[in-house]
């Protein structure tokens, strides 16, 4: 029997390798800080899953078949089965009677409500990390922020975009309360269908963002919990401006 020899992989291409990227990020931006475990497979599934849901590929109202999805991810019914339990928990997928499981249909007033409950988390933490945080910790948060600072140009929009997710993460880790901060990634899972993964491409917005954090990470090292949490709950409502502008013209 001649066996013949296997071709080397393709490159991705360019669309693919981006997509790729975001999917990662997307995976670490739900993972607890300080995982216990390893991931299963059926939260790995649940993480793709949701991705594609924030990324337009399963929109609103599809029908989410389980064998369909099992060969969309190259797994087994199992798993699949397990994170559309743990969506429909979260409220990103509905289970209809006649029509099985489906994509949750997007509200402004949900996610709204939504919004308010995430940025009381976050201004929360950010409140205990003025409290709480080490020397040590308090130094790597100012770095990052001055780095953020030297980021300029469409080309740096990515890079920004990561600076911003790694900021926020120091914060939970610096409140020193893994509830809270689980209680974050739980929250935000549920807002990620509303919005695309999308880079904070336009200067004036990236000048905005780095302001708003120059006053939360100022509280923070002041040590001052009020003007922490003040400061980073006005942050994250207005960060959501452009998202729920999304949805708005997504649902109407």
């Amino acid at each position: 029997m001649t066996v013949r020899p296997r071709k080397p992989p393709s490159a991705p291409t360019p669309r693919v390798a981006a997509r790729n990227e975001a999917n990662a990020e997307l995976a670490e931006a739900v993972q607890p800080r300080r995982p216990t475990s390893t991931p299963t497979l059926a939260s790995i599934v649940q993480q793709q899953i949701t991705s594609d849901i924030s990324h337009g590929q399963l929109l609103p109202g599809t029908r989410l078949e389980e064998e369909e999805l099992a060969r969309r991810y190259n797994v087994s019914r199992t798993p699949i089965r397990e994170a559309l339990r743990q969506l429909s928990a979260l409220g990103i997928v509905d289970t209809r009677q006649r029509q099985g499981v489906v994509v949750a249909a997007r509200s402004i007033e949900h996610y709204n409500n939504l919004l308010e409950v995430v940025a009381d988390l976050e201004a929360s933490s950010a409140r205990y990390a003025s409290l709480r945080m080490t020397d040590a910790e308090r130094q790597k948060l100012l770095d990052l922020h001055q780095q953020m600072a030297k980021m300029e140009g469409h080309v740096a929009a990515a890079r920004f975009d990561k600076a911003n997710l790694l900021l926020h993460q120091l914060i939970h880790e610096g409140a020193h309360n893994d509830i809270l901060a689980n209680g974050i990634v739980q929250m935000r899972m549920r807002t990620l269908p509303y919005t695309r993964m999308e880079f904070i491409r336009e200067r004036r917005r990236m000048e905005k963002s780095y302001m708003e954090h120059d006053a939360i990470v100022h509280a923070i090292l002041r040590r001052e919990p009020e003007a922490a949490y003040h400061t980073m709950r006005i942050h994250v409502i207005g960060a959501a401006q452009v998202a729920e502008d999304h949805t708005a013209r997504t649902v109407l």
